[in-house]
């Protein structure tokens, strides 16, 4: 989980295509924070460079080995091989960027960023990544950070967070993966504690080509990416090892978060997080590395949300990982509490 490069406003890793979530979906339905805009290939920023503010960005990172030309210019060149046959989104030529214009069968990572969505494919075994990184990986977010924060939870109110997710491509140069050759797809949002000021992220985990369980594969937990104290959950009722999950709420009759296998049709991800969800993140982290933050979750504003794909190679060429992936429709939305049982949610 990649977090560096703050600007003025604290620069996130988050995301937003924020276009209008189905009508059909009840959990969605409230007040839109991020309204659609039309992102372009001109809004692609790379490493821990500046990013806008409130307008969708592509931040593409560690693509090449430091001080290499193939980092330097991991979007700078127009891609015009048919990226979305990876990706699973269709874009003009115009809309594709990255270092080589090398495409199957031996591809080499290209990006997408356009109106109508986004899309990622990275492919370790084609570029340098012999120096180690620490907390994150190769990685790919599609993000949108607010110029004035939003105040999460106000009056009760839930977070909800979707976006249509396609995962079509996956290839591992080992068998089975229990740490390195790990790849990875979510949702997240950053917000912040106005009484200490301090930032924490929140996962919520769609893809992990491990197994349930597997080295904390789609298990509740919290961790650190070397700067920003983050809690993981994945979009699902029960965690990779059974347990009910805590910190978000999952729509239930929506997809949940996959293991191993990819998929090619576009799959609706819901998350809802509630002020009760939130409480108990927070108790985990008091609990752990932040016992200053405040308790209280109308204390919190977001300052960020969005998708992100990132692998982890190690250091050598045994555990090479590719993983093409594709986001559309990604909305973050305040919605009421719901009444169940006479008694509003919390």
């Amino acid at each position: 989980m990649a977090r560096r490069g703050l600007n003025a406003a604290i620069a996130a890793l988050g995301t937003a295509l924020a276009i209008s979530a189905s009508a059909a979906n009840p959990l969605a339905r409230g007040t839109a924070v991020a309204p659609a805009d039309c992102p372009a290939t001109s809004d692609m920023v790379v490493e821990y460079d500046p990013a806008p503010l409130d307008r969708t960005y592509m931040r593409v990172q560690h693509m090449g080995d430091p001080g290499t030309d193939e980092l330097a210019g991991q979007v700078a060149n127009v891609v015009t091989w048919d990226v979305g046959a990876i990706t699973g989104f269709a874009a003009p030529a115009q809309a594709q960027r990255g270092y080589r214009n090398q495409g199957p069968p031996e591809a080499a990572s290209a990006f997408q960023l356009a109106c109508e969505g986004a899309g990622l494919f990275i492919d370790t075994a084609r570029f340098a990544h012999r120096a180690p990184l620490v907390g994150e990986g190769p990685n790919v977010s599609v993000a949108r950070d607010f110029g004035r924060p939003v105040a999460a939870f106000r009056d009760g109110a839930a977070l909800v967070i979707e976006a249509t997710v396609r995962v079509p491509w996956i290839r591992n140069q080992r068998g089975r993966v229990v740490d390195a050759g790990t790849a990875q797809a979510g949702l997240f949002y950053y917000a912040q504690d106005v009484r200490s000021a301090t930032v924490i992220a929140h996962v919520l985990a769609i893809f992990d080509n491990r197994a349930p369980g597997v080295n904390g594969s789609g298990v509740e937990s919290w961790g650190s990416d070397g700067h920003v104290a983050f809690i993981a959950s994945p979009i699902a009722a029960v965690d990779g090892l059974g347990h009910a999950v805590r910190f978000l709420s999952h729509a239930g009759a929506g997809p949940t978060m996959q293991y191993g296998e990819p998929w090619s049709e576009g799959r609706r991800f819901v998350a809802r997080i509630t002020p009760d969800n939130f409480r108990a993140a927070l108790e985990l982290l008091r609990a752990g590395p932040l016992p200053g933050i405040s308790a209280d979750p109308a204390d919190y504003q977001v300052l960020s949300f969005g998708f992100l794909g990132e692998v982890f190679p190690g250091t050598g060429d045994d555990d090479n990982v590719a993983l093409g992936a594709s986001i559309t429709g990604l909305a973050l939305w305040q919605a009421p509490p719901i009444r169940v049982r006479g008694r509003a949610e919390r």
